[in-house]
Formats: structure tokens, sequence, C-alpha cells
């Protein structure tokens, strides 16, 4: 009996020290880790710089889309009709040769509002806070850890404000006008908020607010027809008109 044990001691003594000259041998020829293929031991891999962590990776932020564009116009239609203004859209008017691209004009009581759509996603902020209204240099956006500029919004709300007014007051319609910029992309975040620059919430909250807008007697309906005229866009009215003609 002491026999049979002392042989098994041996044995296990044997395999213990082969075990432990074979293993730094097939670790260097197999490049794995005999250990822990042995005991079954596994180890969660660290991620490398060319694996990064799926986790650590932030989703990636896009320009805005026709589809939000789209939703925009059907939000702010839904809000002139509720709160007794006329949508016409969209701004497109071409007066002497040169042509204004707005995505839609609302007129209310106290005037008329031009609105600049920009789907911009990303950090947005003016080009220079020390310019005065921001009215000559590009701006700046921050989008997927890159920098990059685009034409200021300020100066083509300008731009298309002469132009319209001047193809307003030929056309007869005497109102006050502004045209300003709305950021419609949900990813867009202004880094401050210059003067007629909006979201489509504080656009509307703009609309909703602002005393001189809602007072007037400008005559919505009519004017409304005269700048759909300008922007091209022919009503059901004009039609019947001219059939009756």
């Amino acid at each position: 009996m002491t026999d049979n044990l002392s042989q098994q001691f041996l044995l296990v003594a044997f395999l213990i020290f082969a075990l432990i000259i074979l293993i730094p041998i097939l670790q260097k020829h197999t490049d794995k880790d005999i250990t822990k293929m042995l005991f079954g031991i596994r180890s969660r891999k660290a991620p490398t710089q060319e694996e990064p962590s799926k986790t650590s990776q932030k989703p990636r932020v896009r320009n805005g889309t026709k589809n939000e564009l789209t939703a925009f116009v059907a939000q702010l239609l839904r809000f002139t009709s509720k709160n007794g203004m006329r949508l016409v859209a969209p701004g497109t008017i071409t007066h002497e040769g040169k042509t204004a691209r707005l995505t839609a004009l609302v007129v209310a009581p106290g005037g008329v509002v031009g609105v600049y759509c920009l789907g911009f996603g990303g950090t947005i902020a003016p080009g220079n806070r020390k310019e005065p209204a921001g009215k000559t240099l590009p701006w700046r956006q921050h989008i997927n850890g890159e920098n990059k500029t685009f034409d200021n919004p300020l100066k083509a709300c300008q731009e298309q404000q002469e132009l319209i007014r001047s193809a307003m007051e030929q056309a007869g319609i005497h109102t006050d006008l502004h045209v300003v910029t709305v950021f419609t992309n949900p990813h867009a975040a202004l880094e401050s908020s210059p003067a007629f620059v909006y979201n489509p919430k504080s656009f509307l909250q703009y609309l909703k607010e602002e005393e001189d807008l809602k007072t007037g007697s400008l005559e919505i309906h009519q004017t409304a027809l005269k700048l759909a005229e300008l922007a091209g866009i022919h009503s059901n009215e004009n039609k019947k008109s001219k059939k009756k003609s």
C-alpha cells in the first residue's frame, strides 16, 4: 500500500515538473497562454488603439435632412393656422435678377417674418464675438471632432431681407419685414444666442410672444396672397378668378 502511494506521489511530482518545463516552451512556440488554456481561465481583451471599445465610441452627429425641414414647415403651418397668421412656403422670390431662397414667410398682424433655415449639426458659433453683429466673418461648426466654417447666416438674411422688401414695395405690400435664421437640426447646439437666430422651439416662442407681431392692422389674407404670387405660388382663389375671366 505504501509502495503504491509512493509511486503515485512520484508520478504526480513528475507530471508537475514536466508541466513547469513544457509550459514556457509551448507558450513561446504558440504565442498563447497555456496556463489559462489548461485551467479554463479567460481574460477580457483590453481595447487597443486599433480596436477601440464600442462603449466608448460617441454616435456621429449628422447635418440635417429634408425630412427634418419638412417636419418643421408642417409644425409652422399648424402654429400659424391656430394663431391668426398665414404661412407662405416656400419663400423663393426673384426680383431684379436676384433670388431670395427662404423656407417660408410668416404673415402676422404686425408684419412679415422671413424664415431662413439651416440644417447644420454640432456646436455652432459666430465667427467672431468681437465683430459687431457678426455680419462679415464666417461662422464655425464643430462636428464629430472636426472644425468647419460656413457662410455667415446673418449676412445672408440681411441680403435676402433687402431683396424681398424691394419686391414687396413694388407689389404694393407696405409692412415691416424681418428675415431670421432657424437651425432645424435637433443636434445643433448654439454656443451663443445672437439676435434673430433660433431653433424651431425658440422661433415658435418668438412668434407667440412678440408683441409687435401680434398687434397691427395688416390685412393678413390679402398680403399672403400677394406674397404667394411673388413666390410663384398660385392659390386656388387665383385659379378660380382666372377661369371666371
